[in-house]
């Protein structure tokens, strides 16, 4: 049956041919994926659960971090195996039973996609939520509220769906792909814009305090905003580097993989570029707790109680 390969819902060309081939590159798939999505669920639920307890965190702006940790906690607990899907397609494969293959392959793709457009829509609208709040000053906090971000975050998940799961099964393959690419560099070129804008504003701040002796008490006090803005700028720049780092791989394999076919090396490289973005998902807590004093401090009480 392998020869030509068979299809079967969103997958075309399926050829079991290869996998005592990529045995060795499952079964470390299969490791890996297991370990980190353990760790990656307890991290991301940590992070939430202090966002939940910390009155202090109730912001705007960490409704948003708590989309972001959400989408993460989710690659943890449905993407990468604590419900082993990744590890149950792969045996799957390697039991050659195409229809437990596919239906487990389908959802696990298909909740990978969407919580990635979640977390790189999220990302951009983080960087945006840090340029708003350097330049509205006082009306940032009338304009931009908590309620009116979780409908943006709810926006973000009711279009991620749409994009990854219903029109999927609309187009080709070589059609959808188009989409997750643009809405990648359409992200990139909005935390670009905003990131410079933001130390384009701390520049100009820091000329005013040099120029301006007189009112320098008046501006010291806008000095605290523009210095944690400009902190929250190079957050956001961290995780959107380890967002590229780990996303950049797997996009380029998968354009590889509809050009030239699913050659052994491809699919090699396939398995572990996939890994490599649910990785991902576990380094941002770590970025969160490094970068924003709030959540670390808020994590350690978390953890102290426990």
């Amino acid at each position: 049956m392998n020869k030509t390969g068979k299809a079967c819902l969103l997958f075309s060309g399926i050829s079991f041919d290869k996998a005592e081939e990529l045995f060795v590159t499952n079964i470390l798939t299969c490791i890996l994926n297991l370990l980190f999505g353990f760790v990656t669920f307890v991290a991301n639920s940590t992070i939430l659960l202090a966002i939940k307890k910390t009155h202090d965190l109730h912001t705007p702006s960490f409704v948003l971090l708590g989309s972001l940790a959400t989408s993460d906690l989710l690659v943890g607990l449905v993407c990468q195996p604590l419900f082993p899907l990744f590890v149950a397609f792969k045996i799957a494969e390697l039991e050659r039973n195409l229809t437990a293959y596919c239906w487990l392959r389908l959802l696990q793709s298909r909740t990978a996609w969407t919580t990635s457009g979640v977390s790189c829509l999220t990302v951009a609208a983080v960087s945006v939520d840090r340029l708003l709040a350097l330049t509205l000053h006082l009306r940032y906090e009338t304009l931009v509220t908590v309620s009116r971000l979780l409908q943006v975050t709810f926006l973000f998940w009711i279009l991620s769906m749409i994009l990854n799961v219903v029109l999927r099964f609309w187009m080709t393959t070589n059609v959808w792909l188009f989409i997750p690419v643009v809405i990648f560099f359409l992200t990139f070129i909005v935390i670009t814009i905003s990131t410079l804008k933001i130390f384009q504003t701390v520049l100009r701040h820091q000329r005013q305090i040099n120029d301006q002796n007189a009112a320098v008490s008046h501006l010291q006090n806008n000095t605290v905003n523009v210095l944690k803005c400009r902190k929250s700028a190079v957050t956001v720049l961290y995780v959107y580097g380890l967002f590229v780092i780990c996303y950049v791989p797997y996009i380029a394999t998968r354009i590889i993989a509809e050009l030239l076919g699913y050659t052994t090396k491809v699919f090699i490289a396939d398995n572990l570029c996939e890994t490599a973005i649910y990785i991902n998902s576990f380094l941002n807590p770590i970025v969160y707790c490094l970068r924003i004093r709030k959540v670390r401090r808020a994590v350690k009480n978390i953890l102290k109680r426990e």
